[in-house]
């Protein structure tokens, strides 16, 4: 194995060991009348400072949805803001890309999610479908037959992604 990726592993390893042992000393019980676990003050710290750079990745995957989607259906969407958008859309996909708040291996981020996208229709705020967009994104979806595509930034994760640098997290979408 190449030296390097020996080098990898072991700080992954520590970091891993240091996360654990963290947090068990952490969490005490309380002996209140119902018995809650309370955390220590310094554990939010601690763990918010481990997770930092992992925060930053994720941020940076918020900020993108590329897919394309394999079902039924027909649609095309364009917007440059959940209130400046326009289409008509009928699907229910399986989609496999970057996609936010759903999927099968991880809820936050979909690599193989579906989605269904029921009779929708209108222009700017008359425009009802679109949940799983958000209200900044700029983008647009095209679905014809049994394929479709999309593709999408997102402005508010942006902004995000750049003041979580100073630990600013609007979105709350931290660990």
């Amino acid at each position: 194995m190449h030296p390097q990726f020996q080098n990898i592993i072991f700080a992954s390893a520590i970091l891993v060991c240091l996360c654990i042992n963290s947090t068990r000393p952490a969490i005490t019980e309380a002996r209140s009348a119902n018995d809650a676990l309370t955390r220590s003050p310094d554990h939010s710290t601690v763990v918010m400072a481990l997770l930092y750079p992992v925060n930053r990745i994720f941020d940076i995957f918020d900020i993108f949805r590329m897919n394309v989607g394999f079902g039924l259906g027909y649609g095309i969407n364009v917007r440059a803001t959940k209130v400046l958008q326009a289409g008509v859309e009928s699907y229910s996909t399986v989609r496999i890309g970057l996609g936010k708040e759903s999927g099968i291996w991880n809820p936050r981020y979909g690599i193989l999610y579906t989605e269904s996208e029921p009779f929708t229709a209108g222009a700017s705020v008359a425009y009802m479908g679109g949940r799983q967009r958000g209200t900044m994104e700029v983008g647009t979806t095209v679905h014809l037959g049994f394929i479709g595509a999309e593709a999408a930034i997102d402005l508010a994760e942006i902004a995000d992604f750049f003041l979580g640098f100073a630990v600013i997290d609007f979105k709350e979408d931290d660990y």
